[in-house]
């Protein structure tokens, strides 16, 4: 018995060098749960171009963003993302219990949330909503198609077309893995 052991863990290790095993072996994953980390809000000619919760915010890179959470499975996603540029009110209302519309947009307005199962082929992953802030995008025959970028533990995302249309300057949100 001993002998048959060695032997298998001499096998395991006599591969050449620069060679891994098999099971070692994985391809980049998207996979995991990424927290957001930058977006990246295109320049264009044609303000009716940007199709996105940001048009308040100024072109160019943003890094100093609010809680974004990503989480992808094998089979489906789930996402919940402050879109505020500011961090949104944590103190209570003026009158407690009776939120005043100014209230209630200044917390509830700058969030995104959605779930649901996604496909992914090539660079190209295809979101479709089982749940989301948005009741329309739950309905069926609603997508989210978004260019999908993976640079090591860096994750970037950026729409270019939904149910709804193309969208020719989507706005490329960033993500690090956490897990």
């Amino acid at each position: 018995m001993m002998m048959v052991t060695a032997l298998a863990v001499a096998s395991a290790t006599a591969l050449a060098p620069g060679q891994v095993a098999r099971s070692q072996q994985r391809e980049p994953s998207i996979r995991g749960v990424w927290r957001k980390i930058e977006r990246v809000i295109p320049a264009t000619t044609d303000p009716g171009n940007r199709v996105d919760p940001f048009g308040h915010v100024p072109v160019g890179t943003q890094t100093n963003v609010q809680p974004g959470l990503l989480i992808i499975t094998a089979k489906h996603y789930s996402r919940t993302t402050d879109t505020a540029v500011q961090p949104r009110p944590t103190t209570g209302y003026a009158v407690a219990g009776t939120p005043t519309i100014e209230e209630l947009q200044a917390r509830w307005g700058p969030f995104a949330a959605n779930a649901g199962t996604y496909e992914l082929s090539g660079d190209t992953i295809t979101l479709r909503a089982l749940v989301s802030k948005e009741p329309r995008d739950q309905t069926g025959g609603r997508f989210a198609r978004l260019r999908v970028r993976l640079d090591g533990n860096v994750l970037s995302l950026t729409p270019f077309e939904t149910s709804d249309g193309r969208i020719a300057a989507g706005v490329t949100s960033r993500y690090v893995r956490v897990e």
